[in-house]
């Protein structure tokens, strides 16, 4: 390890600990802030050894596998860390604290494990899976001998049995470290309040990168870093919060399992019930007489939106939008819709989801609550309720264009099946039932996957060299004049970050909180473009009156190379300047209204290829399909919005057959 690679870790600690401490100790008891006072005063190498023994998976270390530093250097660190200070936690455990052969054993490696069955007689163990040597193993320590069965004395108790293994294990691994789940759990809060996001949980990497951008590998932009030491309110809802947060993860694996797997739905559905009454009871607070916000403004009031997400009110919503989905999964539609219909009640956290909601329920009423046997009256009724659901979404101006188009098409085929004449039908201003026609363009070639492999089909390209669908449709265009490149939605996301880098940017309270972001935190909200509405309409006013080549250049070369969100460097500078220029100001200001009011949405979908002409001035975009392929709701969307903008746009249809034809 070098050294400057060692200092970085104990850099971005130190920074974590004492940025925090500075202006949010209020956030950690006194009995906590002794306990981080003890690690400041541990030697640097000790630090050190805590902060990777951190950021690894909570599990048993082996001493001699820390490869952090000379072996003697590690011990001692070690075990100042497992000492325990006056009045206070030590900072790791060691195998002393190991009381269960079953988690002894599982820390063998599996030759290790084999050797081990081999010393202790059992059999026909060469190709067994590590699961079943474990259970081989463990079997032994519970069975007594024949001589031990006829002694009638405690030598040969379970008890000593089950330590004889576990000393066994521990002559084969030395040494063994874990951290204290108490300490650790301190230092899981301390970075939640440092980076406002669990860094603990999934793949969330803030931690890595931060170190990353301390060593110089990467480089996150320029701008004001505003910390708001009041974001959380106090003690408890921080650790209110996490738990919350570690609960809804939890949640989220549990949906991972296959629906058949009902025994895991089952569990995230209790889980649900066991917050059932915190929820019954948030919602009840809810309907209380709230303080007016209109008055404070419409910036400040999506400000306010934001900092909910830090609240345990709003990962307590997270944990109940789940319920809803395991109670899906286990056909529970009852449940399900009560859920769903008491969501739809609040309209303080989670606007976003509100779309999804409703298509949910309206397939509810129109389908599952729909008895199929019930007298035709009975399934009106359930019909009709889908039909008011369906009004409902389109009078809710939190529901998104794509889910509007979904509950649109829903609406008219219930009309359909209740026998509601056209001159009858629902008429409204956010009606979309069809999407806007695209042009189709056919082109040839041939294929040279074999097709039922799963994974991208492979084609054979102009060069003679096997290629994706995307590229080959490259191919076809360059034939018809075009020169392009498959960006997908690069293209225009990079010019819109670079055109609005400056707002993106902007120091508002709560967003930009650490020196380490490649976005403010809210750019997935909905709160983005509303806490900021002002500076982006001025400058969609600029770009759509053609204000916008020297804001892409003087980002590109100022920023070159640094993280930000949406950005691909690969792009280059004159390709962008080439796309804008062809597409013109009033059709780029209409994609970055888009992608600034719906940016969470819109940051997928767009179509795979941005070609232009250079002899026409034309610029277009392709979405390229290969057999069987179909478009997604969001694809649809984005071609519409392009159709609706008179932005040149197609579907290529790649088909096997003669490269030299094209339809």
């Amino acid at each position: 390890m070098q050294s400057s690679e060692r200092q970085s870790y104990l850099e971005i600690f130190d920074r974590i600990l004492n940025t925090v401490l500075e202006s949010e100790a209020y956030l950690f008891s006194d009995a906590e802030q002794r306990v981080l006072a003890e690690f400041s005063k541990l030697d640097r190498h000790s630090r050190y050894l805590y902060t990777r023994i951190f950021m690894r998976k909570q599990a048993w270390h082996r001493v001699s596998g820390l490869n952090y530093g000379e072996d003697m250097v590690v011990e001692q660190s070690c075990k100042y860390l497992a000492a325990c200070p006056q009045g206070s936690e030590p900072f790791l455990l060691t195998e002393c604290e190991i009381g269960n052969c079953d988690e002894a054993v599982a820390l063998l490696l599996l030759p290790e494990l084999k050797a081990m069955a081999k010393a202790k007689g059992i059999k026909q163990m060469a190709n067994k899976p590590k699961e079943a040597l474990c259970s081989a193993i463990l079997k032994t320590a519970k069975q007594r001998t024949v001589v031990s069965f006829f002694k009638k004395n405690k030598d040969d108790s379970a008890k000593q049995r089950q330590n004889g293994l576990i000393q066994e294990v521990l002559k084969i691994t030395g040494p063994l470290v874990q951290l204290n789940p108490v300490v650790s759990e301190l230092f899981e809060r301390l970075h939640l309040v440092f980076f406002r996001s669990a860094t603990h949980l999934g793949d969330n990497n803030s931690m890595r990168s931060a170190v990353l951008a301390i060593i110089g590998q990467i480089r996150f932009p320029s701008y004001t870093v505003v910390r708001s030491p009041d974001l959380f309110a106090s003690r408890d809802d921080v650790v209110r919060y996490k738990m919350l947060v570690e609960i809804g993860y939890q949640m989220e694996v549990l949906l991972t399992a296959l629906v058949k797997e009902t025994e895991r739905h089952r569990q995230g559905w209790d889980i649900y019930l066991s917050y059932k009454n915190d929820w019954q009871k948030l919602l009840e607070s809810l309907k209380q007489p709230q303080q007016p916000e209109a008055s404070k403004g419409l910036e400040q009031m999506a400000i306010n939106y934001w900092r909910r997400h830090f609240t345990p009110d709003w990962a307590l919503v997270r944990i109940v939008e789940r319920g809803a989905r395991f109670a899906a999964n286990l056909k529970q539609f009852d449940d399900e819709r009560d859920v769903l219909e008491a969501l739809l009640s609040q309209d303080a956290y989670r606007l976003g989801k509100r779309g999804e909601w409703y298509e949910r329920l309206v397939l509810l009423y129109a389908t599952h609550l729909r008895p199929k046997r019930a007298a035709a009256d009975v399934q009106a009724q359930s019909l009709a309720k889908a039909r008011d659901t369906c009004i409902r979404a389109l009078d809710d101006v939190h529901v998104n264009r794509i889910s509007r188009h979904a509950i649109s098409r829903q609406l008219r085929n219930i009309e359909a099946k209740l026998g509601i004449d056209e001159t009858q039908q629902v008429v409204h201003p956010r009606l979309c039932v069809e999407w806007a026609p695209v042009a189709e363009r056919t082109v040839y070639g041939m294929r040279i996957r074999n097709v039922t492999r799963s994974g991208p089909s492979i084609w054979d390209g102009n060069d003679g060299i096997p290629c994706s669908v995307e590229q080959l449709a490259l191919w076809r265009y360059k034939e018809l004049g075009f020169t392009g490149v498959h960006s997908e939605n690069a293209m225009v996301t990079t010019l819109f970050s670079l055109l609005f880098w400056d707002i993106i940017f902007h120091p508002l309270p709560g967003v930009l909180d650490t020196e380490y972001q490649s976005r403010p935190l809210d750019m997935s909200s909905e709160s983005f473009y509303f806490s900021r509405r002002a500076m982006i309409e001025q400058r969609l006013l600029e770009i759509g009156a053609g204000q916008f080549e020297q804001g892409i250049c003087s980002a590109y070369r100022q920023e070159h190379g640094s993280e930000c969100v949406g950005v691909t460097w690969d792009l280059t500078c004159e390709q962008l300047l080439t796309v804008a220029k062809h597409m013109g100001g009033k059709r780029l200001a209409a994609i970055c209204r888009v992608l600034a009011t719906e940016y969470r949405l819109k940051r997928s979908g767009f179509p795979d290829l941005c070609l232009w002409n250079e002899k026409t001035g034309q610029v277009m975009f392709a979405e390229v399909k290969g057999p069987k392929d179909k478009l997604s709701e969001t694809q649809r969307d984005w071609l519409d919005i392009l159709v609706t903008n008179h932005i040149d746009v197609e579907v290529c249809l790649v088909r096997e057959g003669d490269a030299r034809d094209v339809e």
